[in-house]
Parts: structure tokens; sequence; C-alpha cells
């Protein structure tokens, strides 16, 4: 039988990358095997508990009824934040689809999950689960089913369960915001800007920086010289490099606003950027008087208004950072001006054709 190993385990537990494991010896039918049990990526100590516990069918080489520790939802969720703090772009997004998760799954094993559980869930988050007493869209839903399906599979990949429960689990078809400012319109927002929110604004208009590129923002990375704004991959959503480009009415924007002492953020309060502007620019927007319009929206904007301007589409994504083509169509918002104005065009091509061939119509 295994003795002890160079770890200093105890003897019938072992462990590999995939975690612990118990290693022992079964009788069946007078033939002694080798079986393996799965722990997973458990603590030491818990590993220790659960030999302990079958330590007596271990010694008389008997099977073991339960012999894998059921992970809690709680504990899987922490384990994916953890993951998701050191190597995912939106982990402050994941601790707050994280909590709202928690506050329903709570302490129930990952195992006891599945999908008309999941489907509680949703019609919970719908009633109760917004605190802002809105009705949840099918948008927000989803960015917490999505995270959902991440832990389990995160879980699954830990070998802390055998199979994923919530296989087979649908996201609800999202309707794309039709969201975009007229010209007037923002002018209208600008104009009920604080002072410190309006060159954020501005740059979210005309160049489709998230906001989370625009609070990072550093002076450093402002080139006035060559009219550009350096994106390196690490400050990217994508963790791809990208150019911003500022004309001079933008560099005109940045140069006005005053730097810091010790500071190398263009966007600060006191010395410590930005984090969150949604109270201040909740209010902009309510003077402007305008309706459903967030933030990110001004991403939209950006992205539509080059289009109309003529901007080919590679170049837009190269400004904008999208990298597919499914994504870049959500933020680009086809009007009725541009549907009108594509007849228009129709209209003249046949009428260029008629004058050349000679036709009667």
């Amino acid at each position: 039988m295994s003795k002890p190993n160079v770890h200093g385990l105890p003897q019938h537990l072992r462990k590999d990358k995939g975690g612990y494991y118990l290693d022992f010896l079964v009788q069946e039918e007078g033939v002694r095997k080798r079986k393996r049990v799965r722990l997973g990526l458990i603590p030491l100590e818990k590993a220790k508990r659960v030999l302990s516990q079958h330590m007596q069918a271990i010694v008389e080489e008997r099977y073991l009824e339960d012999t894998k520790p059921k992970i809690t939802f709680t504990e899987a969720a922490d384990a994916f934040l953890a993951y998701s703090e050191s190597r995912k772009k939106s982990f402050y997004q994941d601790k707050m689809y994280v909590r709202n998760l928690k506050a329903f799954f709570g302490d129930r094993t990952l195992e006891s999950l599945n999908l008309d559980l999941v489907e509680s869930y949703v019609n919970w988050r719908r009633k109760d689960g917004n605190k802002r007493g809105a009705e949840l869209g099918p948008a927000s839903i989803n960015r917490d089913l999505a995270c959902l399906k991440t832990l389990v599979r995160r879980a699954q990949l830990n070998r802390q369960i055998d199979r994923n429960p919530l296989d087979g689990i649908k996201l609800f078809k999202e309707i794309p915001r039709d969201t975009t400012l007229k010209p007037e319109e923002y002018q209208k927002l600008i104009e009920h800007c604080p002072v410190h929110l309006k060159p954020m604004v501005e740059l979210a208009y005309f160049t489709a920086m998230r906001k989370g590129e625009i609070f990072g923002l550093k002076w450093q990375q402002v080139d006035f010289q060559n009219g550009v704004i350096i994106l390196e991959a690490e400050e990217t959503k994508t963790q791809e490099k990208r150019e911003i480009p500022i004309d001079e009415n933008l560099k005109s924007t940045l140069r006005r606003i005053p730097k810091t002492l010790g500071c190398p953020y263009v966007f600060n309060y006191r010395g410590k950027k930005f984090t969150d502007c949604r109270n201040a620019f909740e209010r902009a927007r309510l003077k402007a008087g305008l309706g459903n319009f967030h933030f990110h929206d001004l991403r939209h904007c950006a992205v539509t208004n080059m289009r109309k301007a003529g901007v080919p589409e590679g170049v837009i994504m190269s400004v904008s950072g999208h990298k597919t083509n499914a994504v870049f169509r959500r933020y680009d918002q086809i009007d009725r001006g541009d549907r009108k104005e594509a007849m228009a065009k129709v209209r003249s091509f046949n009428d260029t054709n008629k004058t050349r061939t000679g036709g009667a119509g």
C-alpha cells in the first residue's frame, strides 16, 4: 500500500495538480483493486478530516459511501472572486454579480443547483433583487446568469463538482438600446454638467472611450504633440493596445483641466482617481430633460456619429476597441434618418442610370 510521501501527507492521502485525493485498495470478488477518490482543491485540514471519517472503511478495504466533500455555493463564489481579482478586468462588476447570487443561493451545495432553481432566482431578481425599485431588463439578468455559469464551470474545472448542474441554461434575448443623442440633446447635457464632469462626457461622446478607460486616464498617456491618447493593452477591456485620436477641441478641453501635484490621473478628486460619476451624470441628465440615458450610451453616440460621418467600419472599431462585428453593430444605431438617406441614394442611383441609358422609367 502507498506510504507517506515527501510532502508529509498521511498514508492514503495524496495530492496532484487537481487537488487532494484518497488512494487505497478495495476488495471486489476476491480481487484487490486500487481506488482513487478525488476530493478536489480543498484545504489540507479538510482533506485530513475526510480521510479520518473514512479510515475504517479504507483499512477494511471497502468502498466508501460518500467521499467527496460537497462544496457550498458561497465557497465556490469566493474561489471564483479570487480568480477574477487576479485575472479579470471585470473584477468589480463580478463582485456585484456575485453579491446578488450569494443573496439567493447562499450556503446550499453547488451540486444541488438546477435549471428550475435558476428560474426561481430570475423571478426573485425581477421582484425583490433590485434595490433601485425599477424592473430589471434582460441585459441585467443575463449579466448575473453569465457570471453564474462561469462560477459553476470554474468549480467543475477545479474538480469540486463532477458535473455541471447548469448545462443547458439559456440567456434571455436582449433588445439593443436605441439611445443616441441628437446634437441639440448633447449640447443640453453638456450645459448642465458640472465642471469636473464636462470633459469626461466630451471624451466619451467623441472618442467612444469606456468609462473605466476615462477614469484611469493618466497624463503620461496623453500625447498632445501627436494628437492621440495611448491606451496600453493592460488598460483596455480587450487587452489590446489602442490609440485614440484627439482633435484640437479635445486637446483644448484636456489642457484646461488643472493638474494635481503628485497625482498622475487626469480626472481625480483630491489626488485620487474617480471611480464613479453616476450621481453627477444623473442630475445633469434630468436637468437636460433626457429620458433613459446612461453614461455608457455616450459610447453608442460616438460609434454611430463616426459611421454617419463616413468613417470606415474598420477604423471605427480600431478607435472604439470593438473586436467583433456583432458587438460593433449593437453600438452602431441605425435610425430613421439613415433609412431615409438610403432611399434617397437609391433614387439618385436609379435616376442617374436612367439618364445614362436613356430609359423612360
